[in-house]
Formats: structure tokens, C-alpha cells, sequence
């Protein structure tokens, strides 16, 4: 609820979330493909002198370490700015909650009669429709 509600109300906040998890998900995949050149590189040789002789090895290390240094450096940036979303979207975090235990109510509405089912998907949708059709308010909770 809190990321549907704060891309109602901050949509470019949420959107910038959203950018920076993939890109640390990908950096960390990125990371990965490294280390397995490097680990497929050391393999293939089984002798240390045939290691430090092999030019391809040595420049999938220089690439390596030039980019996990990029990806650091990247993944720190990104750490600042995603505590500050954190931070504007905590403020919201009440809404998120209440609107969580209507949830559960309802869907305890079907222990009174089978009736009474519901799908996250439609409180959603109501959810949403709400946030949209309510009055604007400067107090975020």
C-alpha cells in the first residue's frame, strides 16, 4: 500500500525508487558476471606461471577492478538518495498502515460468510480510486 499510495501522491519520487533498485539490481549482476570471468579465467589455468602469462586474464582483471570501482562509487551515490526517498516516503507510512488493516478486515469479512471475498487486487483498485477522489490535504498523514 505504501508504494501504490506514494505513486499516487509523489509519482516521481516513487519512480526514481523504482530506477534505483534496478540499477543496483543490476550492478550487483554485473558484479557477478565479473567474478565469474575472473573465477573462469583462473580456472583455466592450472599452473600460477601460466596465470600471471595470460594477457587475457590480466586485462578481465583491469576491467574488473575498473568497473567494480564505477559500481562502488555508483552504488554509494545511490544509497544517499535512496535513504532521502525513505525518509519522504516514511512520512507516509501511516496511511500505508490503516489502509493495511482495512484490508484484513475485509478479507476477515468471509469468516461471517463466503460471501464476502475479496482479492488484493480489488482493494487495491478501491484503494486507489480513493486516493484519487479524495480532497487534497497538506498534512501527509
Amino acid at each position: 500500500m505504501l508504494n501504490q499510495f506514494v505513486g499516487q501522491e509523489m509519482p516521481e519520487l516513487q519512480k526514481k525508487k523504482d530506477l534505483i533498485v534496478q540499477q543496483n539490481a543490476q550492478a550487483a549482476k554485473t558484479l557477478v558476471d565479473i567474478e565469474d570471468k575472473i573465477l573462469t579465467g583462473l580456472t583455466k589455468n592450472e599452473n600460477i606461471a601460466d596465470i600471471l602469462e595470460d594477457d587475457e586474464l590480466i586485462l578481465v582483471l583491469d576491467d574488473s577492478k575498473r568497473t567494480s570501482d564505477e559500481i562502488k562509487v555508483r552504488m554509494q551515490e545511490s544509497e544517499v538518495t535512496e535513504k532521502e526517498i525513505d525518509r519522504t516516503r516514511e512520512v507516509y507510512r501511516p496511511v500505508a498502515y490503516r489502509a493495511s488493516v482495512l484490508f484484513f478486515t475485509i478479507i476477515d469479512l468471509a469468516v461471517i460468510d463466503p460471501m464476502y471475498q475479496y482479492s488484493l487486487q480489488w482493494f487495491a483498485n478501491l484503494f486507489g480510486s480513493s486516493v484519487d477522489n479524495s480532497a487534497n490535504s497538506n498534512e501527509p498523514s
